[in-house]
Order: structure tokens, then sequence, then C-alpha cells
């Protein structure tokens, strides 16, 4: 079974941020059309938009997209930091200029941000690159979206009163290719129907945190998924007889180790998990022939609910019903949210 497990169920480990080697970036956040905007956006490589959720976890430097509403103005005589909302969070960006418009409360805004933290408790530093408004972004990701969706089989259809959505569950998925953005009510929806006490609002912090840590990570979100709904059935209270806590049910030395201050908060715990499950999925890889990286799905599971020292100890799996089990309904979900069964 082992064996079938590692041959079928290889993961590409590929960074999804992109990590500054950039040359010198504008000073100042420029008012620019939208063609200007996305000439940007191409030039450091940026496909999404991030949640709060990147630049909170960040260690080193990136230039990503920041989705926001601006909620306060600071002016200083170094320049204006914005206080924003995120998916996620509230962030701090600063800026040596500004434009008008920004210093609208509740405006909406598509911001390009270099940031960059030394280390774990180093405080973060992001100056604002590009700004545009979410309206016009928004309306031209739309246009783009209606050019590339693909010819819906009805068989695989969910009619809801508000909209059409394709189940996690069935068929061949969503179209994964949209945006982390457009994938959020996806993954929402699956897990309010599988945890029906959460409320929606809890559903989609929860899928933002899911999606936003994965991309950060460079872990698949469906995989964490399946994941969290085996540990704990996406209940945020969840704990376990053993003193397992939360989403991702970790240990509390664990969680101590991984920096995760309230294991039962929703984004804290789900950045311990999949800060977590990188960490396996690095350590148990083999090198493919192209080069690249692959992670063995099989053994980050075993060393996950078991701990590396069984993994150690065994040479693989241990001969653990609780661990093999485990393996088997994680691999079950992963199937079947990519569509497989």
């Amino acid at each position: 079974m082992e064996q079938y497990f590692r041959r079928s169920f290889n993961v590409t480990l590929a960074r999804t941020l992109l990590l500054a080697s950039v040359a010198t970036l504008a000073a100042a956040a420029s008012a620019l059309d939208l063609k200007e905007y996305l000439q940007v956006r191409k030039q450091y490589g940026i496909t999404d938009a991030a949640g709060s959720a990147a630049l909170e976890t960040l260690i080193g430097s990136a230039v990503l997209e920041v989705k926001a509403v601006v909620k306060g103005v600071i002016r200083t005589n170094d320049g204006t930091t914005l206080m924003v909302l995120a998916p996620g969070g509230i962030l701090s960006l600063h800026a040596s200029e500004t434009e008008p418009w920004l210093s609208v409360p509740n405006s909406r805004a598509r911001l390009i941000v270099r940031a960059s933290r030394e280390k774990d408790y180093s405080p973060l530093r992001a100056d604002i690159v590009a700004s545009i408004s979410e309206a016009q972004i928004g309306a031209w990701e739309q246009t783009e979206a209606a050019k590339a969706k693909p010819r819906q089989d009805p068989r695989t259809t969910t009619k809801r009163n508000d909209s059409k959505a394709v189940p996690l569950t069935r068929g061949k998925g969503p179209d994964w290719n949209v945006s982390a953005h457009a994938a959020i009510p996806y993954y929402a929806d699956f897990i309010l129907r599988y945890n029906k006490k959460l409320s929606p609002e809890k559903a989609t912090e929860i899928a933002t945190g899911i999606i936003g840590f994965s991309l950060q990570y460079g872990v698949d979100a469906r995989l964490i998924t399946a994941m969290v709904l085996v540990e704990s059935g996406f209940n945020p209270s969840a704990t376990s007889r053993v003193g397992a806590m939360g989403l991702g049910q970790l240990m509390p030395g664990t969680a101590r180790g991984l920096g995760v201050r309230n294991a039962y908060d929703t984004m804290d715990n789900l950045y311990g998990t999949v800060r977590l499950v990188r960490g396996h999925l690095e350590k148990y890889h083999t090198v493919g022939a192209d080069g690249q990286k692959y992670g063995d799905i099989v053994l980050m599971l075993a060393a996950y609910n078991a701990g590396s020292g069984a993994v150690r100890k065994y040479g693989g799996v241990p001969p653990y019903r609780e661990t093999q089990n485990y393996i088997q309904k994680v691999i079950d979900w992963y199937r079947r949210l990519c569509g497989q069964s």
C-alpha cells in the first residue's frame, strides 16, 4: 500500500510567491492607468492578489499584490502610511506619496507592494509600488475570466440561487486556473457543506487562511483542505483526547515550536499547520530528472500524524493502524477534491 501511495501521490514543491531579486522599484505609488498597472504586475510576475497572511508571515523580501480597503491614513514627514483591510487582517503600508483617492476612507484598491522582514520577529517594511482602483482591475479580471471560462458539463454543475458553482467533490471540480481570490467561495461553500455549524463568515475565513498560507508556502490548498477536514472537521475549537488543538490539531509543543500563540485562532492555527506540512514535504522528498523537488505526501502525512521520530524509527510509514487509516482518509479526500473519484 505504501509503495502505491508513493508512486501515485507525489506533489511538486514549487514556491508561488516571487522573492525579490529585483533591481530598483519606484519610490512612490504613482497614478497608473490599467495598461500601466498591468505592465508593472507582469514585470514582477504577479498573477494573484495575496491576503495579509502572505505579508504577516513573510521572511526575506517579496513583491506582491494586495487587494485592500483603505481604513485610515497617517501622514508624517517621511511620507504617508495607509492602514488597509486585506483578506485576513489589517496591514500598514508606506508610500512617499499617494494619490488623493487613496486617502478616502473605504476606498477599494489593488496595491503592488514591496515587502521585507529580516527574521521572524523583525518589523515588516511594506512600501506601495503601484496602485489602482479595485473597480478598474476588477472589471478587467471579470472580462478576462469570461473569455477563459471553460464550457461546463451540466452533470457537474450545482445550481444555486445566487450563482453557479462546481462542487469540489464531484466531476472535475472548479477551474483551478482561477485566481486565489476567485477560488475562496468554492472552498467556503465546501467547508460549510461539511460543517453546517459554521457561519458563512467563519467558513470564508477558514477558506481564506487555507488558500493564503498554501500560496505562501507553495503547498496545494486542496491537500491542506483534506487534512483539516480529517483532523478537525473544520472545527476551530476542536481538542483531541491527547490535547491536539484547533483546525490542524497541533500539539502544544509543536504549536510553540512553530510560533503559534493561539492554536484555537483560525489564522494562527492554519499558519502553523501549513508551515508544518511544508517542512515535512521538504524533509521527505526526491529530486526528479528535471531537477525539481517532489515531496512524498505519504511520508509527510505519516510524520504529521505520528511524528518524524516514528517515521525514522520504522524507515517509512509506522505500523500504527491510526496512522495508516489517517493517511488513507486524507488521500481519499485529496483525490475527491482533485476530481479523481
